[in-house]
């Protein structure tokens, strides 16, 4: 008995689309799952337009965030908690935005650090963030990423307790044209009187065209290798919070004035913290701390390493200094 050219063109069709669902299924299963949310920040005075994409590892899931300079809200290196998904890791990052203030549009995908990104999941679940459900919560990551002047672009992941790593950095490069949408593509023929903001001084900078802060954010990204040393403070402190210029920051106990060895950015902020956040005391440190860690790694002899020491001084006010190991050796002897 003849099948039917039409009946058997159906069956190959249901074959092939039977093999791609199960293919599908075999695609999910085979992935890890690991629950995280995305969200995008900008540097200040710097407003954009923009579609940021933070792809899976299996290339067939993502979640989307959008820009836009008239509603944002979104400060540099801040990472907002919106709907977290159960996907893959994340393995690439597809960025395309109109920087309002240098009057550019830029476009870039990046390949992230795939074994940088497991290490994350693979850190104990204190570090990671508590996101709610219906029927309780579950523990995973925020990533964020930073749109800086000159097409940079700073991947973030944030936790709980001040834990928040760079993941890397990257800069996208120029394009003649925005294709995420027509009002992005319009806005650069429109500016600097079409500009509307509700940042008085934002709006003054667009309209009065005040050129970009090109080195500011490449100076604060700058990462060293140092010891962080706290002294003086009693059992009632349980720990300490330092932020970093690059927007690292991370939670350290006392330990005794033990030295912690880290590999992070300038320290810009402290907290000293009692009975985890309750009276809690916050310190704001000086850029001047920028010059001092470049002058001294320039400095610093073969084998030598800087450290940075928190310190209970006099009326119990902060004192803060940076040093380095054989500094320290010395002073001993």
């Amino acid at each position: 008995m003849r099948i039917h050219k039409l009946t058997l063109s159906f069956l190959v069709v249901t074959l092939i689309l039977t093999a791609l669902h199960i293919w599908k299924l075999v695609a999910y299963q085979t992935f890890s799952r690991k629950i995280y949310s995305f969200s995008a920040s900008v540097a200040e005075h710097h407003p954009i337009m923009g579609k940021f994409e933070l792809i899976t590892e299996n290339k067939n899931e993502s979640i989307i965030v959008t820009e836009d300079y008239e509603k944002s809200f979104a400060n540099y290196g801040g990472i907002y908690e919106y709907e977290f998904e159960n996907f893959p890791p994340p393995y690439t990052l597809d960025c395309h935005w109109v920087s309002v203030r240098e009057r550019k549009i830029y476009k870039g995908t990046f390949e992230l650090p795939h074994k940088k990104i497991d290490s994350f999941f693979g850190l104990k679940s204190t570090k990671m963030n508590e996101f709610s459900k219906p029927n309780g919560t579950v523990d995973g990551y925020q990533f964020g990423v930073g749109i800086a002047p000159g097409g940079m672009v700073t991947l973030w992941v944030s936790g709980k307790h001040f834990f928040q790593k760079e993941i890397a950095i990257f800069y996208a490069k120029e394009y003649d044209s925005y294709n995420w949408n027509v009002d992005g593509q319009e806005l650069l023929k429109t500016l600097p009187k079409g500009f509307k903001s509700t940042n008085r001084k934002t709006d003054s900078i667009i309209k009065n065209n005040f050129p970009p802060e090109m080195d500011k954010w490449k100076t604060y990204s700058k990462k060293y290798l140092y010891y962080t040393q706290i002294i003086g403070y009693s059992d009632d402190v349980t720990s300490i919070d330092v932020s970093c210029f690059n927007e690292e920051s991370d939670r350290f106990k006392t330990n005794n004035s033990a030295k912690q060895l880290i590999y992070t950015g300038v320290p810009n902020h402290i907290d000293i913290n009692k009975t985890e956040l309750k009276d809690r005391k916050s310190y704001s440190l000086s850029e001047d701390y920028i010059t001092n860690f470049k002058t001294e790694k320039t400095n610093l002899t073969a084998g030598d390493t800087l450290v940075f020491i928190i310190e209970k001084g006099i009326d119990n006010r902060l004192k803060t200094l940076l040093t380095t190991v054989n500094q320290l050796n010395s002073k001993k002897e």
